[in-house]
């Protein structure tokens, strides 16, 4: 047996293991068997005549070279693998994705009939051709287990197994098949929600032209990418027929370019060329005619022009977008980097479907990120108009009562008034910035949950885990951690808005803390940690207070409580700590010995998100507390930091001042 995977010698495929989350392709060298539908039967009685022809999967077979001769688009063919598992996977079972084979096939394994995709003929007329990937699971019980495929085409361009086959356990496989359609489906619903919207409010105001151009984009691109993933299509579109399905995603992309044009004209009518603009209208309705009016086989022979031509449309709306930005247009720096991107997932998607690079389709994602971009646009502008709208009205009720005196007073507010916009405009940058990196951050903590809460409950839907209490409880666990992330970040968001509302009190200090220490000392000498209060305080009562929210300070103090119990160990000690400091202000700290912070990591432990790489207890913290409590103290005019050693414990401190 080979030491690695992959096709060892010829029409045998040998698997040496299967890698850990990981999913096998079977490519490699397969028996070929040209204008033949072969079965099981026929190689068991030894009935085939003709010999195997070995060529390279995956790989349309129009490409192959079989007598000197390319294989023309249209016929039929038999594959055929051997499939060498090692001896400790007998009784196992394993799971194949099989993808789009043109346009039709029948899956043999070891005999038995695994997998059709509609109906394998010799003509035309005798064959139906269906698009939809398969996961056909299946039993290791003999090896080497044999793999034949009868494939036909009459219907498109491409014509085979142009796709790789992925072999793989069979929960990685439903994985696989399961977030292909999650995040087309995510891609796509934005979509509809985009162009429903903008063709909404294009109802409400019919001269904005540009909100009925974008909206059909939205819609159309969406339905593109639906016809793109045919497993997700499956679902929501079962009532099409294959053809109707590939004229509808033909249509989608010829349409969708033409809108983007219009679109782009209604943005920079003064630098685009008006008859470069209706030769586009003109060329781009006669193809998707074109497509309405011929059967797919022939359609799809002219992908290669179509595309070409796209890539031109593209390089010359990319021209007028420069253009826009030479002559200082408003938005054109942001529409400019949106078309780039736009372009770049084309040009993707042309060597994807061409078999030139492995990678995916991602024009739709291309498209999502454009339209988002045109999304705020044209959101600003709307607000700017109508903000504009309210300042010229008010402005004009005043100059009609005195123009005369107010003139030079109101140019004077005009120009303080430009300068606020900018500066406004320039932190609302920032805030975008700054809020992209919130949701990125977001995403990423949720996406961990969701992850595990899915798996778990579509194991025990498909009966791969049983439904016992420890996997209800597993499922119950992450939702409870999802509900403190959301909890957490209710508190940040309320903060970061100035909506937090503090019940401020005149507290003595050190009355307080000590209240707080005897209110948690029980819980912490419970996990056996030796948990200590120390206070150098001014002897005079009346030299201790300070203006707090009680409940916040606690939940700051308690933050720093159980950010020091996690990284103790076993008989570990804790000091809660206040002393005075200079400048009228009194510090309390929050002193532990154990296993410390390493000195790169100090400046990063109040960020949103940030977990300590250290591996301390077992805990379901959303990494947001002391962020939290650094904007609680931040809000008492306080300060917070934290000092640290390597294995010598670490010291979380922050200050109030006093009441004067």
């Amino acid at each position: 047996m080979a030491s690695s995977n992959g096709a060892g010698q010829d029409g045998i495929y040998s698997i040496s293991h299967f890698p850990d989350k990981k999913l096998l392709q079977l490519d490699g060298k397969w028996e070929f068997y040209w204008q033949e539908l072969y079965t099981p039967d026929d190689f068991r009685r030894e009935t085939v005549q003709q010999s195997p022809q070995i060529i390279e999967v995956p790989n349309t077979w129009s490409k192959y070279i079989i007598g000197g001769q390319e294989l023309p688009m249209t016929g039929y063919a038999t594959y055929r693998l051997y499939l060498d598992f090692p001896k400790e996977e007998a009784g196992t079972t394993k799971a194949l994705y099989v993808p789009n084979i043109s346009s039709a096939y029948t899956l043999w394994i070891d005999g038995v009939v695994g997998s059709k995709n509609g109906v394998v003929g010799k003509s035309r007329d005798s064959m139906k051709p269906v698009n939809t990937p398969k996961v056909v699971q299946f039993e290791v019980q003999s090896n080497p287990i044999e793999l034949i495929i009868q494939a036909s085409n009459y219907s498109q361009r491409k014509a085979g197994m142009f796709d790789p086959i992925l072999i793989g356990e069979p929960e990685m496989i439903l994985q696989f098949r399961d977030k292909k359609i999650i995040f087309r489906s995510v891609i796509v619903m934005s979509l509809v929600t985009m162009g429903l919207y903008h063709l909404v409010l294009y109802l409400f105001r019919r001269k904005e032209h540009s909100l009925f151009f974008f909206g059909n984009v939205c819609l159309l691109i969406a339905l593109r990418a639906t016809l793109l993933e045919e497993g997700l299509a499956s679902y929501i579109l079962p009532f099409l027929t294959w053809e109707l399905a590939v004229k509808l995603e033909y249509i989608g992309a010829s349409l969708g370019v033409m809108f983007v044009s219009l679109f782009t004209y209604t943005q920079f009518a003064k630098d685009m060329n008006q008859k470069l603009r209706n030769t586009i209208i003109i060329v781009m309705s006669a193809y998707s005619f074109f497509v309405i009016l011929t059967p797919a086989v022939v359609f799809t022979r002219t992908m290669i022009h179509f595309q070409v031509l796209i890539i031109l449309i593209f390089l010359y709306l990319i021209s007028v977008y420069v253009t826009a930005i030479l002559r200082k247009r408003e938005s054109s720096l942001l529409n400019t980097i949106a078309i780039l991107m736009l372009f770049g997932t084309v040009v993707n998607d042309i060597l994807f479907f061409n078999n030139i690079v492995k990678t995916t389709e991602l024009t739709s994602v291309g498209l999502l990120f454009f339209l988002f971009t045109q999304s705020i646009i044209l959101s600003k502008q709307y607000s700017m108009s109508f903000m504009r709208t309210e300042k010229l009205s008010q402005d004009l009720a005043i100059l009609n009562a005195s123009l005369g005196q107010q003139v030079h007073e109101r140019t004077m507010e005009l120009q303080h008034t430009n300068k606020e916009l900018q500066a406004a405009n320039q932190r609302l940058n920032e805030a975008h910035r700054s809020r992209s990196e919130w949701i990125h951050n977001i995403s990423h903590e949720i996406s961990s949950p969701l992850t595990n809460i899915r798996a778990y409950t579509k194991g025990m839907l498909d009966g791969v885990i049983q439904s016992d209490k420890n996997y209800i409880q597993l499922v119950y666990e992450q939702s409870l951690y999802l509900s403190r992330i959301l909890h957490d970040l209710h508190d940040m968001t309320d903060m970061e808005n100035r909506q937090i509302r503090l019940d401020i009190k005149s507290v003595d200090i050190q009355e307080y803390g000590y209240k707080v220490y005897q209110k948690y000392k029980w819980d912490l000498e419970k996990q056996g940690i030796d948990f200590e209060w120390k206070s150098s305080l001014f002897d005079q009562a009346e030299n201790r207070f300070v203006l707090i929210d009680e409940v916040r300070i606690e939940q700051v103090i308690v933050n720093l409580l159980n950010n020091a119990q996690r990284f103790v160990h076993e008989n570990g000690k804790i000091v809660l700590e206040l002393t005075n400091e200079q400048n009228e202000k009194v510090m309390i700290k929050v002193m532990d010995n154990g296993i410390g912070i390493e000195e790169e990591e100090l400046e990063l432990v109040f960020n949103r998100f940030y977990k300590n790489g250290n591996h301390g207890k077992a805990h379901s913290g959303s990494g947001l507390g002391l962020a939290i409590s650094k904007e609680i103290v931040e809000y008492h005019n306080g300060t917070i930091g934290v000092k640290s050693k390597k294995g010598e414990g670490s010291c979380f401190y922050f200050t109030l001042p006093f009441k004067v």
